[in-house]
């Protein structure tokens, strides 16, 4: 049967990242990454990547944005929306929600929900050019990702997952296609990453010559350090 109409055939697709000091965006055959320049506010970078870059044309089929900042999560069963925002200044401090809009997304695999923040200005910006983005927890879409994977291995041993940005360690584990942990820690230098990891590595009761780490990048230098610790290490 011929095609009618203006559909098109393949979707056109934008994902944009926000962390701290930066932001990413991508399509499914292009990838840019921006950092502030000192002296430059997030905002202002964005303005000018609007200005200037190509990638972010304004005929988007679908857009995404992932926000990195940080996230805590509840289970489905005990969520009230009316106290997500005092549960978060409980978590990460009374100054934690200044300049931020609030978000929360279901996990419906995982049992949860994850509230997250993203910072107001950027948010706005971006709504601007692309009124009908949606809007993630990048923390939050990667335990998702991750537990399809999970679930496809096979075994008794337990495996720790390992997001680290040089900022921030972020740690998490599933149990029978359930998530069992999940948590961030500070940690810009590769001490205090080493640290944490391994304080989690032994709170969780994991044995370094059976169970596996498994690192969400290529970290070689994190990935050399733990191989003083850990016998099996995977880097995905």
């Amino acid at each position: 049967m011929q095609a009618t109409g203006n559909k098109k055939f393949t979707e056109q697709n934008l994902s944009i990242r926000i962390f701290s000091d930066g932001f990413s965006f991508s399509t499914p055959h292009s990838q840019k990454e921006v950092t502030a320049q000192k002296g430059e506010s997030l905002e202002q970078a964005l303005e000018t990547a609007f200005n200037n870059n190509a990638l972010l044309r304004p005929d988007y089929d679908e857009v995404n944005i992932y926000a990195d900042y940080p996230s805590t999560r509840i289970p489905l069963d005990e969520f009230r929306s009316e106290e997500a925002q005092a549960l978060y200044r409980l978590t990460f401090g009374q100054d934690s929600l200044q300049g931020m809009n609030m978000h929360y997304e279901m996990l419906p695999a995982l049992e949860i929900i994850e509230v997250f923040v993203i910072d107001a200005n950027i948010e706005s910006l971006i709504m601007q050019h692309y009124p009908h983005a949606t809007i993630h927890s990048y923390f939050g879409q990667l335990l998702n990702k991750m537990l399809v994977r999970d679930k496809r291995k096979r075994g008794e041993e337990k495996r720790l997952y390992v997001h680290c940005n040089g900022r921030q360690l972020f740690l998490f584990t599933y149990e029978k296609g359930k998530l069992k942990f999940a948590n961030s820690f500070e940690a810009d230098n590769l001490s205090n990453q080493l640290y944490f990891l391994l304080y989690v590595w032994k709170q969780l009761e994991m044995d370094q010559e059976k169970d596996t780490c498994i690192l969400l990048g290529k970290d070689k230098v994190l990935e050399n350090a733990l191989k003083k610790y850990i016998s099996h290490i995977e880097c995905v």
